[in-house]
């Protein structure tokens, strides 16, 4: 993890004779070199020390070379543009001004990095000699991400060349031949296929920052643009991963008893070519895993791996696999985590990144590809079989034993409205196991989540990035594909912010929200502070409601109201179903409010946490061993 600029190779570049000072003529070679690795979406936080980029991006979106998108929050930015990346597997940036507002980008760089998405955090600064001066908005600020950066590169050394020298107008050519192949070396590092992440691009800006007029701008950008274009490019190298995967396939012998478990992937073609070869395998899959099993195994009984053997009269059956092949990164279930750390159980790991999933450190072998050899007894098919049968059996008895309406019942009718070619975006805390629960992954359904660092900020912005990029790709479509985004109320309250996009913004389009409003933190009913004997102290006070329920006085309805967002409330599942049917058929929903322009809609689930406390235990009674 670099910080600062090693030396690097100097580019044939010519001298960039154009009427505008160093810092505007920086800031449009940066443009051109992102736009030339294929950036088309680009995010602009405003600010005044970051104005020669932004102004850069304003100009190269006026002639449609990509789409700009304006966010005031830096935090939300940064997860919109993460969402973007995330869908679109093309690198995207943030841009914002110097201090405080490079460090609201540290969560989504958290995320980016963790699960490999190219976002591109381009952070405007002053010169570097000013840090530590006193000088007003100035931090520390290259290198802020740590080890969340793969890649951190400042842009220093062009201000000071150009003062040293006199310049006043464009750039000298070796300077540029030195951006360029910065900027080349960060873009690489974003788009490593294996060792790819969240970067950052710092770029030191000295006064005068903006031209004196807009119409120089276009002719310089032009100017710039055909300048470069006749000079030989040379792509930066990726480097070299920080950890050696052997790309030998390593032998699994479905003769004996295997489960494959499949997670999250970055490279979702190469986990669908994974799971198809592990077609006769039985699989758990994650609901945010690239494709839905052949042989699916339900999560909710997935604890009847972790014993020997389960009898009922006399019949008994071994249920402990002898091995195990896991796909990408599986976070979710306890039970799973436990099978992984079982030394008895040979553990063969599968990864398309330098990410390996091995956290009890038993793994037999990490690679890249597999050779299955042998045939899968039927027995032991069965055995998963019937298990996943249990799981899917407890959880839909427990549902219809249930006289309330819960985030469960919620996101189970969410996954029985889904249609082919959606895009589902879920919370990571309680909807994504939910989601689990109701049986994702579907075919033909991509479901995305931010696993990486499983924080719950964020998620209406990433949706929000999910759905423009979703629309993107059907751009003949009469109406952009839907994409829906399923979360708990204190996950959209966290983001909420995310709602105001400007009117002279870009509007996202068919993008429907689910809250499912509980009225506080809904996943700390099934975790062990959630226990009866924590919830008051000895005296009676309230412990567990205030510290983890955490209740809320907010109006959601309001919220969207202000937002100019359509609002639904549904109060039990019959009234949901139709709910997003009716936004299915017409791609908005119909709203008393007359100031709703947005192609966000919102439907807020009321829902009940007693009763979530109620069915995971009706489903603990029948799929833990005995």
């Amino acid at each position: 993890m670099g910080v600062t600029n090693p030396k690097v190779p100097e580019v044939n570049a010519p001298q960039l004779d154009v009427p505008i000072s160093p810092a505007m003529a920086t800031a449009l070679v940066v443009v051109e070199e992102l736009i030339g690795a294929g950036v088309r979406e680009a995010v602009v936080c405003p600010g005044s020390r970051s104005a020669p980029l932004a102004i850069a991006v304003a100009e190269a979106s006026r002639v449609g070379r990509l789409r700009m998108h304006v966010r005031t929050d830096e935090r939300t930015g940064a997860f919109f543009a993460l969402g973007l990346a995330k869908y679109s597997r093309r690198p995207v940036p943030v841009i914002m001004t110097s201090g405080t507002a490079v460090a609201n980008c540290l969560p989504a760089m958290v995320e980016a990095t963790l699960t490999h998405v190219p976002l591109i955090v381009v952070s405007a600064n002053r010169p570097l000699h000013m840090v530590g001066t006193g000088a007003n908005q100035t931090i520390d600020q290259v290198g802020i991400f740590g080890s969340h950066s793969v890649c951190t590169r400042t842009l220093d050394q062009i201000g000071e060349a150009c003062a040293q020298r006199g310049i006043t107008e464009g750039l000298p050519a070796d300077q540029v031949g030195y951006l360029q192949n910065t900027v080349r070396e960060v873009i690489a590092a974003a788009m490593h296929p294996t060792a790819g992440g969240g970067v950052q691009l710092d770029v030191p800006l000295r006064e005068p920052l903006v031209p004196k007029d807009s119409a120089v701008v276009g002719l310089a950008a032009s100017e710039i643009q055909e300048t470069l274009s006749r000079a030989p490019k040379k792509p930066a190298e990726p480097g070299r991963p920080s950890r050696v995967i052997s790309s030998e396939a390593v032998e699994v012998d479905l003769a004996k008893r295997t489960l494959a478990i499949v997670g999250e992937v970055t490279d979702r073609a190469w986990g669908r070519q994974i799971m198809d070869q592990l077609a006769d395998v039985p699989t758990m899959a994650e609901p945010i895993a690239p494709d839905a099993p052949e042989i699916p195994v339900h999560s909710g009984a997935a604890a009847m791996f972790t014993t020997d053997a389960v009898a009922h009269g006399e019949y008994s059956a071994v249920t402990r696999p002898e091995q195990i092949v896991v796909v990408g990164r599986p976070t979710l279930h306890r039970p799973v985590a436990k099978l992984l750390a079982d030394p008895n159980i040979r553990v063969v790991v599968v990864t398309d990144t330098d990410t390996v999933t091995d956290v009890s450190g038993t793994a037999a072998a990490v690679t890249r590809a597999i050779k299955l050899t042998g045939k899968a007894d039927q027995q032991w098919l069965s055995v998963c079989r019937a298990i996943s049968d249990m799981g899917a059996d407890a959880v839909r008895q427990a549902l219809e034993g249930s006289e309330d309406f819960t985030a469960i019942h919620a996101v189970a009718a969410v996954a029985d409205s889904l249609r082919d070619g959606d895009a589902v975006v879920l919370g990571a805390s309680t909807t994504v196991r939910d989601a689990s629960r109701a049986g994702l992954p579907f075919a033909g359904v991509e479901a995305l989540a931010n696993r990486g660092a499983a924080g719950i900020d964020g998620t209406i912005s990433t949706a929000v990035g999910v759905a423009f990029a979703h629309g993107a790709s059907e751009p003949d479509a009469m109406r952009a594909p839907r994409t829906i985004a399923v979360m708990g109320d204190l996950t959209f309250l966290h983001d909420v912010g995310a709602l105001n996009v400007g009117p002279l913004e870009p509007q996202p389009d068919n993008l429907l929200i689910i809250v499912t409003n509980d009225n506080g933190g809904g996943i700390f009913e099934t975790l062990e502070p959630g226990r009866e004997e924590l919830r008051t102290f000895p005296d009676g006070s309230e412990m567990f409601e205030r510290i983890f329920g955490t209740p809320l006085q907010a109006d959601i309805g309001k919220l969207c109201a202000g937002f100019g967002v359509s609002h639904r409330l549904a109060t039990n599942p019959t009234e949901l179903a139709l709910a997003i049917e009716e936004h299915a058929e017409l791609g908005y929903l119909p709203s008393t409010n007359e100031s709703v322009e947005s192609g966000i809609a919102v439907i807020e689930a009321q829902v009940s946490r007693a009763g979530r406390r109620q069915i995971e235990k009706a489903i603990r009674e029948v799929v833990t061993p005995r």
